[in-house]
């Protein structure tokens, strides 16, 4: 339903109003989604407080350019005063009061027709243009337009009213029906434009009312335009009470009064309004290199800081968690266990941890189990490959950048992995593939505990542990300057170094059997066992892989083995050609295959010899009482 509200000045003029609307429905046809109401109210303030909910105001002269001059909201239709309406009003006022020199005394829009009829009427006519309808520039009009000799007023309701008071003959100008017609008529016009604007603009508002995000927009004036629901909880403020208004009038001194009226752009401005903290937003609206307006937004600091968690936990779910604690460590050799009880002592506290030792000791694997056993277990952790990351790349990665920080950069910009590793921990691994010229940057993060996006001008505050892994010699990197010396005793507060596999003995054959069973499930097969024989044969390679070289071994072990059983010979195909040869060799000029022939051969017979019975020895080969019988069957063995 579309209002429309007549303010009329005299009680005179409200009857032509509704006489006009009549006319109106009666030759146009009645509107059943539009109402009117007619009021006499005539100041701006009282006529805004009683008709703040209409969508077209009808008034006249003084009245509606004093409307228009608050900037209101409201579409303001202007009565036109004609020079018919002119030559009306100044007949009548002369009937009532004889021929006397006249003043018409009003705004300029109320009185322009006068300087069309002068020449008609007997008397002298002049106008004096009113700054306002204020009583205080009508009066200053009336005192004027005495002075120069008009015995006659012909101005509006206010300056008649003021003139009955004090004894000075004055007249009303009237409006026309003729003319009140012509304003309702442009007052439809204008009440349809509003109704499709206001369907137009509901998806809009919508949005807007319904964000979390406090928003103010203002015109080129300074005048409020937009103010929505969250702006009216974070500021206590009605949204009726600051439309239309300068922010200076409405909203409470401070930084978001001063950045409204700045035109300035602030990204991340933190204000303080009343005892809160918001974070704004603010930039200017440009049309065609025009300024029209600043829009500004903030919420509560709190609401991001909740946010930010909430974020940080999905990152950790999605990929930023530890799988392994210390009980997935494989190992019963008092190397290991002296490595797993430092650092579960390391995981008590909260200081930097160094890991040396080389390549497949499984240096991650401890540094996920620290985090899972350290007070940081609920939050991130965040493994980096130090040597996977191209060396341009490696600072935006650890620290992020701001949208359009560089060529190719995502508009919104993007969080590091420092930041994604905040109130967790974060693994370096291959820590000394950082180049020199960004070590300096990662000693300030270890130092301030803070870090700074590519191309941003604020810093971002962090809570994260450090571990880092290396199977390099940083020392003698140190000496031969690629490696910052303050920067490796920030890292290395802790240290553990992870002892090498052939330095555990007795665990070669315990997680090359645990592997095997793990590919073989996976592979769709029955469990493979590591005869003793092999398991002797595996214990005696150096393993310079280490656990990561077993496991690939145990992969392709599980692959190509068509019995339930690891032989030595198996063993012997896959190793490279440093492996040790077998204890028992058969002559240089023996075929190979015999020679591993011979060798399990002996094997069995040695097992059998020392076993009560069948049983007994394919238990400590490790393969079934068939497979034995057939094993015997095959090198003529009574079996």
């Amino acid at each position: 339903m579309i209002h429309i509200a007549f303010v009329m000045p005299d009680q005179s003029l409200v009857d032509v109003a509704h006489r006009a609307w009549k006319e109106h429905d009666r030759i146009f046809g009645k509107s059943p989604d539009l109402t009117y109401s007619v009021d006499n109210a005539i100041e701006p303030d009282e006529i805004l407080s009683r008709h703040y909910d209409a969508d077209v105001i009808v008034s006249r002269g003084g009245t509606a350019a004093a409307l228009k001059d608050r900037h209101i909201l409201t579409p303001v239709v202007e009565i036109p005063i004609t020079s018919a309406d002119m030559a009306d009003s100044i007949r009548l006022a002369l009937k009532k009061n004889g021929y006397l020199p006249i003043g018409v005394v009003g705004t300029v829009n109320t009185i322009r027709s006068v300087h069309f009829l002068r020449e008609r009427f007997p008397v002298p006519i002049q106008s004096f243009v009113t700054a306002s309808v204020h009583m205080p520039d009508l009066i200053a009009g009336m005192e004027q337009a005495a002075s120069s000799g008009a015995k006659l007023i012909l101005a509006g309701h206010n300056s008649c009213h003021y003139c009955a008071e004090h004894g000075i003959p004055a007249g009303l100008i009237y409006s026309s029906v003729e003319s009140v017609f012509l304003a309702i008529t442009e007052a439809k016009r204008t009440a349809a434009a509003v109704r499709v604007e206001r369907e137009n603009s509901m998806f809009f508002r919508g949005i807007v009312d319904n964000v979390f995000e406090g928003i103010i927009a203002v015109d080129k004036n300074g005048i409020i335009r937009t103010f929505n629901g969250a702006a009216e909880d974070f500021l206590k403020r009605r949204q009726k009470d600051c439309l239309g208004e300068k922010p200076g009038n409405v909203l409470p001194e401070g930084r978001l009064n001063a950045i409204l009226t700045s035109g300035q752009a602030y990204t991340n401005e933190v204000v303080r309004i009343g005892e809160d903290s918001y974070v704004l937003n603010s930039t200017p609206i440009r049309q065609a290199d025009e300024h029209i307006g600043m829009v500004v937004t903030f919420q509560a600091a709190q609401s991001i800081t909740t946010a930010e968690s909430r974020l940080r936990d999905q990152l950790r779910v999605s990929g930023h968690i530890a799988r392994y604690h210390f009980e997935d460590i494989l190992g019963k050799s008092p190397a290991v266990l002296t490595a797993i009880r430092q650092a579960r002592r390391f995981a008590r506290v909260d200081s930097n941890i160094l890991l040396t030792g080389e390549t497949g000791t499984g240096k991650e694997l401890f540094a996920q189990s620290i985090h899972n056993e350290s007070e940081r277990a609920s939050g991130p952790f965040v493994a980096v490959n130090c040597a996977a990351i191209p060396e341009n790349l490696m600072e935006s990665e650890l620290f992020g950048y701001e949208g359009g920080a560089f060529t190719g950069a995502s508009k919104t910009g993007k969080a590091g992995l420092f930041e994604a590793a905040h109130n967790g921990t974060i693994f370096l691994d291959e820590v000394s593939e950082i180049p020199l010229t960004l070590q300096s940057r990662l000693l300030r993060v270890i130092q301030e505990r803070e870090i700074r996006r590519v191309g941003a001008n604020r810093v971002i505050p962090i809570n994260v542990r450090i571990i880092c892994a290396t199977n390099r010699d940083l020392m003698d990197m140190i000496h031969q300057g690629r490696f910052r010396e303050d920067l490796y005793y920030r890292l290395k507060v802790l240290s553990i170094n992870l002892p090498p596999l052939r330095s555990r003995e007795g665990d070669t054959a315990l997680i090359m059997q645990h592997y095997l069973t793990h590919y073989a499930r996976k592979f769709g097969k029955g469990d493979i066992l590591l005869v003793p024989g092999a398991q002797r044969l595996a214990e005696k390679y150096s393993w310079p892989g280490n656990i990561r070289e077993i496991r690939n071994v145990s992969e392709q072990l599980a692959v190509l083995c068509e019995t339930d059983t690891v032989q030595p010979e198996d063993l012997a195909m896959i190793f490279p050609g440093e492996a040790p040869p077998p204890a028992v060799s058969a002559p240089s000029d023996t075929p190979a295959d015999t020679r591993l022939s011979s060798l399990e051969k002996q094997q069995i017979l040695e097992v059998l010899a020392h076993s009560a019975s069948r049983r007994e020895a394919a238990e400590k080969l490790g393969i079934s009482k068939t497979t034995l019988w057939r094993k015997c069957r095959e090198f003529g063995l009574n079996p």
